[in-house]
């Protein structure tokens, strides 16, 4: 009975560290770019999120768990296809990929899925919502969590960091920038796929209120 303890003990912690790691990735990118002494362009942030785009859907994941995974709304994703010819192809490459390799919704989970999965519960959705984003049904998500228990802890992790008072201390997260708002990003206004005029939601001056930090 100890022994079982110790090790639930031991999973927990290993949850919560990996969820710890997961939450820290935004201050990580804004750390580096604090080193470099530079504000990034708009269009590196668009390319940015593209490419998070497409490495979700290389992973089997759909648009709107593509659109997840770069922490945009679906309709932007949708937009970017739209406008840019080269990117949708790209995803369309992207998903064909993953359909040859057997990486399709309703298979087994990548880990591209479960860390947007992991994330949405973070973020406050309810899991059964967060399974229906990377294409896993309610009873398929059931099972995952009956086979593998790791990743029961990975969810119950992601419930206890959604709980957690604002502003309790995290493991291994690198200091934030002073002087910034917080829930923006910062970057210079040269990229028309996320210049005002082409998404009337974004504010002067480079803080688009659409692409939040791990939004």
């Amino acid at each position: 009975m100890q022994d079982e303890a110790r090790h639930r003990a031991q999973q927990d912690e290993w949850a919560d560290e990996v969820l710890a790691w997961m939450s820290s990735q935004e201050e990580m990118d804004r750390a580096l770019r604090d080193a470099l002494r530079r504000t990034p362009s708009q269009r590196e942030e668009t390319i940015a999120r593209m490419a998070d785009a497409l490495r979700g859907a290389a992973q089997g994941l759909t648009i709107p768990g593509s659109a997840a995974a770069a922490g945009v709304p679906e309709h932007i994703l949708r937009e970017w296809m739209e406008i840019d010819a080269s990117f949708a192809t790209a995803l369309r490459a992207a998903h064909a990929l993953a359909e040859a390799h057997g990486l399709r919704p309703g298979a087994a989970p990548t880990p591209a899925a479960l860390q947007l999965m992991l994330n949405a519960i973070r973020k406050g959705a309810a899991w059964p919502a967060a399974a229906t984003l990377v294409g896993i049904s309610v009873r398929g998500f059931n099972r995952l969590r009956a086979e593998a228990p790791p990743v029961g802890a990975l969810i119950a992790a992601a419930q206890r960091a959604r709980s957690a008072k604002p502003g309790a201390s995290r493991r291994r997260r690198p200091p934030k920038a002073a002087g910034r708002p917080p829930g923006y990003r910062i970057v210079q206004l040269d990229d028309p796929l996320l210049s005002p005029d082409s998404q009337p939601g974004d504010s002067p001056g480079g803080l688009s209120k659409r692409t939040p930090p791990g939004g």
